[in-house]
């Protein structure tokens, strides 16, 4: 190589690579200090693109356990009411089997038909009142009601709960749980029945509840499995290695040293120079 005075090339080559350097250094610290390996676009454009639609479906899966959640909650509530209810409707068996009996006078039959009265209005107030977020479970308004538990579109679990006033507890052949009669012994024996199918419709509906809630439980679980695995490989393209990129940090920091050297070395030909034609 010619000796030339106008352009210092080994200067300008380690300028060049003091700033290429400098770019590097300051792009390490800013991983180094965000504990990510992707912070930008340009880190790994493609990488972004997937670790955002992991990203994405893992807070889906997060919402729809919460969604899932509200759901388990919902048929607890029901769950509850309807223990209540079948105690009501046990009770009312109870009293219909009590006024069948010949021993019984029109009198006290007439004060067991009350104590019934009452128990029905208990039942009418657990089917109005029982209630989720301003939404009744047991009035028979509460159907076809989906819940989204997936983090895709159409993954849904649908809940039914059917009513539970006596009006709407019915027997094909002795009417409904709300028309019970014992003031007569006829009627009290048709009571026991009613009130048994009372209590066969109670118990599909709980069992129905059941059944739900092993189901939205099962789903949680595998949601949560899902979100774990997701947000994992979600990490394994976003998250940065620390101990590698400290690795990488030294790296840097040591060519930096040599390009310095390599710099001052440049300039001092260059003087060099001068000095042979001075």
């Amino acid at each position: 190589m010619g000796l030339r005075i106008n352009t210092n090339i080994g200067g300008a080559i380690a300028n060049y690579q003091l700033q290429k350097n400098q770019q590097d250094l300051s792009a390490s610290l800013q991983k180094l200090s965000t504990g990510r390996k992707i912070n930008k676009a340009s880190d790994d454009a493609s990488g972004m693109a997937i670790a955002n639609q992991l990203a994405s479906q893992a807070k889906g899966f997060e919402q729809a356990m919460k969604n899932a959640n509200d759901a388990i909650s919902i048929t607890n509530v029901a769950d509850g009411a309807l223990g209540q209810a079948a105690e009501i409707v046990q009770d009312i068996r109870v009293k219909a089997i009590q006024a069948a009996s010949a021993a019984q006078s029109p009198e006290s039959r007439q004060a067991i038909q009350a104590d019934i009265g009452k128990s029905l209005d208990a039942l009418r107030d657990i089917s109005q009142n029982t209630s989720f977020n301003g939404q009744k479970l047991l009035s028979g308004s509460f159907t076809n009601k989906e819940f989204q538990v997936g983090a895709a579109a159409g993954e849904t679990v649908e809940i039914s709960l059917g009513s539970i006033d006596p009006e709407n507890i019915t027997d094909e052949t002795l009417g409904s749980l709300a028309s019970i009669d014992v003031t007569t012994e006829e009627g009290a024996q048709a009571a026991i029945d009613i009130a048994d199918t009372a209590l066969d419709y109670l118990s599909q509906q709980r069992s129905q509840v059941g059944s739900i809630q092993n189901q939205l439980q099962s789903t949680i679980n595998n949601l949560g499995n899902a979100r774990i695995n997701t947000l994992a490989a979600e990490s394994e393209i976003r998250d940065l290695d620390f101990a590698e990129e400290s690795t990488n940090l030294n790296r840097i920091k040591a060519l930096a040293k040599a390009r310095i050297f390599a710099q001052a070395q440049a300039n001092k030909s260059a003087n060099n120079m001068i000095d042979i034609i001075s």
